[in-house]
């Protein structure tokens, strides 16, 4: 029974359902391919995907745009999150992720709070997903 209720307890806490809504932060801000390299990593498509567009473009590494935590974040402030959107030659990589927002003791943030805006203290993105398009995400 224990065993059972621990296996339970792992599925909730990575569940897709505590995934946090980055659109809401309502900030971009630019950050290096490079610095999202880890997100990357955890798909060997997504990374063989990214690094056969800069090769056929012919460069090393592209500015990509990402969500910004505003600075009423006390400790997140600044830091960029999914989605991505990188813009290789003539396409764009837009990349979404799940994110999870923590405070020190592992307490999951669901939505934007004062409570979340002072205590958070950790990001984590898992489960990339992404799509190529011709069309810039950002033209509305």
């Amino acid at each position: 029974m224990l065993l059972r209720a621990a296996a339970i307890a792992v599925l909730v806490g990575t569940s897709p359902a505590v995934a946090f809504d980055t659109t809401k932060l309502g900030q971009r801000g630019t950050l290096s391919s490079d610095e999202i390299m880890p997100l990357f990593k955890q798909s060997r498509r997504l990374e063989q995907e990214f690094k056969q567009a800069l090769a056929e473009t012919k460069q090393d590494s592209v500015s990509c745009d990402g969500m910004r935590f505003p600075g009423q974040w006390e400790e997140l402030g600044g830091q960029r999150v999914a989605p991505y959107a990188c813009h290789i030659g003539s396409k764009w990589l837009i990349i979404r992720a799940d994110v999870r927002v923590t405070d020190r003791r592992g307490r999951v943030f669901e939505k934007i709070t004062l409570e979340a805006m002072r205590k958070a203290t950790k990001v984590r993105e898992k489960r990339p997903r992404w799509e190529w398009t011709a069309v810039d995400p950002f033209n509305d």
